[in-house]
């Protein structure tokens, strides 16, 4: 019978991070980043990463270490308050229990739903939705998918080279990869490096990016030199991809440092993308806002106060708006890196819209992020 409760305790003990995680220096340090994180839970990714490059204190070595703690409480919290730690010293002392192996067993289950909230450090809605949509055993191994970080992704800009030559030119760097099956210009790095800083980056051969990013691109038909409009572009990760493949894409988002860092990466990817206000166009791409419930294997501290509702009525609205630029044969692309049902169940308005495909991806399924998109086409 599956346990629940313990579904995304690790598969192994780590001892070595054990130890190291009692020392009291460590301990202060991975206190002190905790704080940081919670002085504002929906920027705590963000504040942590400052507070890291601020630390002149930590070495690199210790660097992971207290990352290690830092992001393994807030992947187990609702756990490790269950199994008694009352204070944040308490949660550093039950999580190295845990790196040693320790799998709390004289902690009672409850019900599925709640054992599985507790087990993911989730609201118990959403573990009931996953229950639900995945059943007990898909449920648990999406939950070990996503309590450990993740490998880096990158793709191989083909306006300056292939994935080949890309490998090639980062192995020369000391840098390995694999090759993601299915997407032909995915790679998976081996370990961790320092991508921004490799030749290869400034040349601007790759751009860090998702394979599920990758894979929702290279689903939009696009024909050679058609343009695309991309709506909510952002930092333009979707834009520089499509433009790889050949479209005439004019990006538009209303955060202006967003676009200027689109600026900045496009001139190094050689990439033509038009900065412009919105006009109809044959293809219209609406990444929309959303909870980012399908990164938390990424981005651990979304767990905190994750809901599907805050971006609903933003998602509508941009929907629509972006159904409106389609012109007459042309195709809508709606995508989020969302898992969570209500906020990818919209459709544009109107009986002239059919609906393509649909694909959502899971991290235990395809070894991506949680991603999910919808094609329609106007007839």
């Amino acid at each position: 019978m599956t346990d629940l409760l313990r579904c995304a305790l690790p598969k192994e003990p780590n001892p070595q991070l054990a130890t190291a995680s009692r020392k009291p220096w460590i301990v202060e340090q991975a206190l002190l980043g905790l704080k940081e994180a919670r002085r504002m839970p929906s920027h705590a990714t963000p504040h942590l990463a400052r507070w890291f490059r601020k630390n002149r204190k930590l070495g690199s070595r210790d660097r992971k270490i207290v990352g290690e703690i830092i992001h393994g409480i807030i992947r187990h919290e609702a756990l490790l308050l269950r199994v008694g730690a009352r204070s944040p010293t308490e949660l550093v002392e039950r999580w190295a229990d845990m790196m040693d192996g320790d799998r709390f067993e004289s902690t009672a289950s409850s019900s599925a739903a709640e054992d599985y909230a507790t087990a993911l450090n989730v609201p118990g809605d959403v573990a009931r939705e996953w229950l639900n949509v995945l059943g007990v055993e898909e449920a648990a191994a999406y939950a070990q998918a996503i309590s450990h970080r993740p490998p880096m992704q990158i793709r191989a800009n083909l306006l300056r080279t292939d994935r080949e030559t890309l490998a090639s030119a980062l192995l020369a760097e000391n840098i390995e990869t694999v090759a993601v099956e299915g997407v032909d210009t995915a790679l998976t790095l081996k370990g961790r490096a320092n991508l921004l800083g490799t030749n290869a980056f400034k040349k601007g051969l790759f751009e860090v990016q998702d394979a599920s990013s990758q894979r929702f691109c290279n689903a939009i038909p696009i024909k050679p030199g058609q343009r695309v409009l991309d709506l909510c572009a952002g930092a333009g990760g979707k834009s520089l991809a499509l433009a790889a493949r050949g479209a005439r894409v004019s990006a538009y988002d209303i955060r202006d440092n967003a676009l200027q860092e689109l600026v900045e990466r496009a001139t190094r990817a050689k990439a033509a993308i038009a900065i412009d206000t919105p006009e109809p166009a044959p293809i219209v791409v609406v990444d929309a806002p959303c909870s980012g419930s399908g990164r938390l294997r990424r981005n651990p501290a979304l767990r905190w106060g994750l809901t599907d509702a805050t971006h609903l009525e933003a998602q509508r609205e941009l929907i629509d708006a972006g159904a409106s630029l389609v012109q007459p044969g042309g195709l809508l692309a709606y995508a989020t890196c969302s898992i969570l049902m209500r906020e990818n169940q919209h459709a544009p308005s109107g009986n002239e819209w059919t609906r393509i495909e649909e694909q959502t991806l899971w991290p235990h399924r395809d070894e991506t992020d949680g991603f999910f998109w919808a094609l329609w086409r106007r007839d």
